[in-house]
């Protein structure tokens, strides 16, 4: 596990934005109904951190029992042989489990509403059950942090439209994030968050892999240049093609397994379907090579 941990020995005054960060698209969906289509990943959240993954993708709907984990219309499971819906409180809790044993790291946890349109009761909901009750667990600033500032937290990757009833900041503000449902646009779109606090995210999840690979997530790889207050965001993932992401992401994986990341600048984050522990190795391992003179021993 020790060697997993590659944050905790990064000097703390690195920009998050500026290291590479292995990711998991639709985190939760190890276990979920209608898997051919809707499970990408085939770990649960605490086998993902024990792989090295620190970017969550968590998709929710609001019932009346709490926030259950979804994907789309497909609810997510708590075990491959249990129908018992995931709720988030167990996601929350291997989180902080995670952190409190490994308090050098941190985790970005992207949250979003994935079925449901009341998208401000879902926000003070959220507020109220998971981050009101935990302030010193998240780093909320609507700001690129930098590694010390969020040792031991939760990044909040805000996904939904803050309630105006809330304090704020409220995490970082991708509300604005556009849909990239495109079969045909291959490029990246920005997300301004703040004046002065931008991302570029490459999500385009309706491309056949060849396109997907070839036209889009290469490309962005090739030329992005992530700063302290640009985050760069590639989205590995994709339901193109016959519409299988576990089919999708053996292609793209492969490819990107023999893809050469840069040693003289980070890349950004990177978020994949179905990794293996190789490729969360390549992603974070990498930062090491970015900034050798700099490792901690």
């Amino acid at each position: 596990m020790q060697d997993k941990l590659i944050l905790s020995v990064l000097p703390g005054e690195i920009p998050l934005s500026e290291l590479n960060l292995a990711g998991t698209h639709d985190s939760a969906t190890a276990f979920v109904a209608f898997s051919r289509l809707a499970r990408c990943q085939n770990q649960t959240i605490a086998g993902q951190l024990e792989m090295g993954i620190r970017f969550l993708d968590i998709r929710l709907y609001e019932d009346r029992k709490g926030l259950r984990l979804v994907h789309a219309r497909a609810d997510c499971y708590q075990s491959a042989d249990s129908k018992k819906c995931l709720y988030f409180d167990e996601v929350f809790s291997a989180c902080v489990s995670f952190l409190k044993e490994n308090p050098r790291e941190t985790l970005v946890v992207s949250v979003k509403l994935d079925r449901g349109s009341r998208e401000i009761e879902f926000a003070e909901r959220f507020y109220k059950d998971f981050i009101e009750p935990y302030p010193d667990l998240w780093y909320l600033e609507n700001r690129v942090p930098t590694l010390d500032a969020c040792r031991g937290k939760l990044v909040l990757f805000r996904r939904y439209v803050q309630s105006p009833e809330l304090p704020l900041p409220c995490g970082l503000d991708f509300s604005v994030w556009e849909n990239q449902n495109s079969r045909t646009e291959t490029v990246p779109l920005p997300v301004v968050m703040a004046p002065g606090c931008t991302a570029l995210v490459q999500d385009r999840y309706r491309l056949a892999p060849d396109k997907k690979w070839n036209s889009s997530a290469k490309p962005f790889l090739d030329i992005c240049k992530p700063t302290e207050s640009r985050i760069c965001l590639h989205y590995l993932s994709t339901c193109g093609g016959k519409g299988v992401p576990e089919e999708n992401a053996a292609v793209i994986n492969e490819w990107f397994a023999a893809y050469p990341l840069k040693t003289d600048a980070p890349q950004g984050w990177i978020i994949l379907d179905f990794p293996s522990q190789a490729l969360c190795d390549k992603i974070m391992q990498s930062n090491l090579a970015v900034y050798p003179q700099r490792e901690m021993t």
